[in-house]
């Protein structure tokens, strides 16, 4: 009885070991995958003028999932804080109304999208992909002078391509880097003054995340 008991054990092994290296031999994709960023943010076009500062505060969290050959859709959301000083200065808004101080402006971009993506390498170590996500943007902006906040918040519509890689810490790794270049545009618009002012928004994101695959 022991002696069949010992070669029940040895034979699942054998066939467990023999599955592992079948499965290492072909290696594998994984069937979904979620990425934890932290995002770099450069303003553009007319945003540019209401805040020309490089945002390092954001990022975002992602969860795609693959289907068949490389294509993928998931989900996105995440948020950036754009902020700058500006000098003492005298500032006119609408209604004849005038300031006189030094201010700041601020900028929270909170996106909320799906999308599309093709991975093209899905069980290799480095598998680059192209993407495109669209949905929504909640926004708000502040203008302070003194002790005046002037404000609004507003939803728009948002879409954004992307180019990226996706980096296994190992062949069959669970975990992986993301490294991603993200153009975005969003129907959000703002009118202060007359170069406080800007009819829609854009910039670039670059992104490094850490991201757990499932198989």
């Amino acid at each position: 009885m022991k002696k069949t008991y010992i070669a029940i054990v040895a034979a699942l092994l054998l066939a467990v070991t023999v599955h592992a290296q079948e499965q290492a031999a072909s290696g594998y994709s994984p069937t979904s995958l979620y990425t934890l960023s932290w995002s770099l943010s450069v303003p553009l076009g007319s945003f540019n003028n209401f805040i020309n500062n490089v945002s390092p505060a954001g990022g975002n969290f992602a969860g795609r999932y693959l289907l068949k050959k490389g294509f993928a859709v998931g989900f996105e959301f995440g948020w950036n804080n754009y902020y700058k000083k500006y000098p003492r200065n005298t500032y006119y808004g609408p209604d004849g109304l005038a300031i006189t101080g030094i201010h700041y402006t601020y900028a929270l971009l909170v996106p909320w999208k799906v999308g599309a993506y093709y991975y093209f390498l899905p069980s290799g170590i480095a598998d680059p992909y192209v993407g495109l996500s669209l949905g929504g943007d909640y926004m708000e902006e502040h203008i302070m002078i003194q002790e005046y906040d002037i404000y609004n918040t507003q939803w728009g519509f948002t879409m954004s391509p992307e180019v990226g890689v996706l980096i296994k810490f190992g062949k069959y790794s669970h975990w992986g880097a993301n490294i991603s270049a993200q153009y975005w545009f969003n129907t959000n618009s703002y009118n202060f003054t007359d170069y406080k002012t800007f009819s829609t928004m854009q910039g670039l994101n670059f992104s490094i995340g850490l991201t757990y695959m499932l198989r």
